[in-house]
């Protein structure tokens, strides 16, 4: 805690005069006044240390006052904590916006998500938003040296399209200041790439004193995690601008882009550490939570919006009202062909279904991630390292090693055993995905064409013919092969479900495939089946408003990190 020179009381930082500011007399002083003797060579700092008893989540502050709350989880209670020295970051960017600013731009955004949950909107009106500082790194890169181009450039003359080939060769001399990358595992990556950029030319020295107020995050990521995701990116913004701005642009680049870039040699001549700005706001939802963040230097929001179930099904409601009325308006919609447009929807809501089962393995993965890959990297390092060093004893016939080297317990085989089961059975399952795609591609090339014609000839008569009857079991081929995917994808889900929802309008157009068999004559039948089947498809559309709301928000960060006890206990 930094006192006030004058009365004594709790110094914080201001935004709006950019200084020091008394709680009490209201004084103002410059940040760097308050640097301890030798604080330049010093690469440590103190600060508070707090974790969540619920999630794991550790922030630090440089006030002694207890927190109250968890910006990673939301949860209101007493934090745990203790001091500690902290490696001193080089630089930082002060806050420029203010919580009123933050709120501000929150309510600007959520106007626009209009079937978030109350609550949702309710937690961004609150005074819920907190300062916190996010550990950065930044790159300092230059780019060097002779590159060489193939190109081409076309033009007609008379009858004949002429085309002049050209090595193009030039000398780079690039320089990528201050690109960054967030430092902390707990801030996903997606954030902080939806919030950026950060503008460098308000960073000035690290001091201390800026945090007084705030919190900040630990630092628990590598630079090298990023520098290969850096040097790509600086490749692939002089690349564009040769593509487009340069005096190459005017032709047609025949050497591959790769190519062109692995011409590109790129040195990172500095790494440096840095804290920015960001406001955070928490919003949980039992063991998840939806993350709302405005940059604190711009005031870029970034939000994760679930979704309400029932403003969207009433709202589906209303629409597929006016559409029906517009349809009966305009068209003639018999009872044969709406059980087809029924199973349409049905197999375009199974094939949405199952495309989100993969992108919520991909996130529960952390595969977009590299901060939370490479913490988990090396927690399973650790691991191995352990298990390893009690081989080695054991196969060196070392006397006691029981007593000190980690023993590999029951737990552990029966651990390994179900990885290696699971990685064979996404093997398998990936390579039968790729078989049903085939079949289903040459079923679409042998009978696509009679099938058009079919479904022609039923929007032009209202009867179902052969071509109709196979719409719809097409239509259900690939609903099942679709559900089939979804299955087995709920097998490496960490989310874990009984089976898809998808299997209701799978149900549904088999019920509706069976119908156009039948060829009934009895429109009341196909009108029961139409309602039946749009009852499974309902079911399956609040599949994926669920699976959405797993997309727009995340597990409590760190908790599955934090793997204590012993199961020989």
């Amino acid at each position: 805690m930094i006192q006030c020179p004058n009365c004594g009381g709790l110094l914080k930082f201001d935004i709006a005069s950019q200084q020091m500011r008394c709680d009490s007399c209201s004084s103002l002083f410059d940040p760097y006044a308050f640097e301890m003797s030798g604080a330049e060579e010093s690469t440590d700092y103190d600060v508070t240390i707090f974790r969540c008893p619920q999630c794991g989540g550790e922030i630090t502050s440089t006030d002694e006052t207890a927190a109250g709350f968890c910006s990673y989880c939301g949860s209101s209670n007493v934090l745990e904590s203790r001091i500690s020295k902290e490696k001193r970051p080089q630089l930082i960017i002060p806050f420029k916006k203010t919580k009123q600013d933050c709120t501000n731009a929150f309510e600007k955004f959520i106007k626009r998500a209009v079937f978030a949950p109350n609550s949702y909107r309710a937690a961004g009106r609150a005074d819920s938003f907190r300062g916190i500082y996010m550990p950065y790194w930044l790159f300092d890169m230059s780019q060097r040296g002779q590159i060489n181009v193939a190109t081409s450039e076309s033009h007609r003359s008379g009858d004949y399209i002429i085309t002049d080939h050209y090595m193009m060769r030039g000398m780079l001399d690039c320089y990528y200041n201050g690109v960054s990358y967030d430092a902390s595992s707990s801030f996903a990556d997606d954030i902080s790439s939806d919030i950026a950029p950060f503008n460098v030319k308000d960073i000035t020295k690290f001091s201390p004193s800026f945090l007084s107020g705030y919190y900040a995050d630990i630092a628990d990521v590598d630079a090298p995690v990023y520098r290969d995701t850096a040097v790509d990116l600086a490749k692939e913004s002089t690349y564009n601008y040769l593509k487009k701005s340069s005096p190459m642009a005017k032709c047609s680049f025949d050497t591959p882009k790769e190519n062109v870039k692995g011409c590109m040699k790129t040195n990172v001549n500095a790494t440096r550490s840095a804290m920015f700005p960001v406001w955070f706001m928490s919003y949980r939802n039992r063991d998840r939570v939806a993350y709302a963040t405005v940059n604190g230097q711009t005031g870029k929001v970034s939000a994760d919006v679930p979704m309400s179930i029932p403003k969207y099904l009433l709202c589906a409601l209303f629409i597929a009202a006016i559409l029906f009325v517009v349809f009966q308006m305009f068209f003639t919609i018999t009872p044969k062909i709406l059980v087809l447009f029924v199973a349409l929807i049905g197999m375009i809501s199974v094939i949405l279904y199952s495309n989100e089962l993969k992108k919520i393995i991909s996130l529960e993965n952390y595969e977009d991630d590299l901060g939370m890959l490479d913490k988990e990297r090396r927690v399973e390092e650790k691991k191995m390292a352990r298990v390893q060093a009690q081989v080695g004893a054991n196969f060196n016939g070392v006397e006691g090693a029981g007593t000190d080297a980690y023993v590999v317990t029951k737990n552990d085989i029966a651990r390994a055993k179900r990885e290696k089961a699971k990685q064979k059975k996404a093997k398998k399952d990936s390579s039968g995905c790729f078989v049903w795609i085939i079949a289903l591609s040459f079923l679409f090339i042998g009978f696509g064409s009679f099938i058009f014609q079919g479904l022609e000839s039923v929007l032009d008569t209202g009867n179902l013919g052969l071509g109709g009857v196979l719409v719809a079991v097409l239509f259900f081929i690939v609903s099942l092969v679709f559900t089939i995917i979804a299955w087995k994808n709920l097998g490496h889900m960490k989310t874990k479900r009984l089976f898809p929802a998808s299997v209701w309008s799978t149900v549904s157009i088999l019920m509706i495939a069976i119908i156009t068999m039948t060829n009934s004559i009895n429109d009341t039948l196909y009108y029961i089946i139409s309602m039946i089947a749009m009852v499974g498809v309902l079911m399956n559309i609040i599949g994926i408003i669920m699976n959405y709301n797993l997309l727009a928000t995340r597990p409590l960060p760190q908790f599955e990190m934090y793997r204590g006890g012993d199961d020989r206990a």
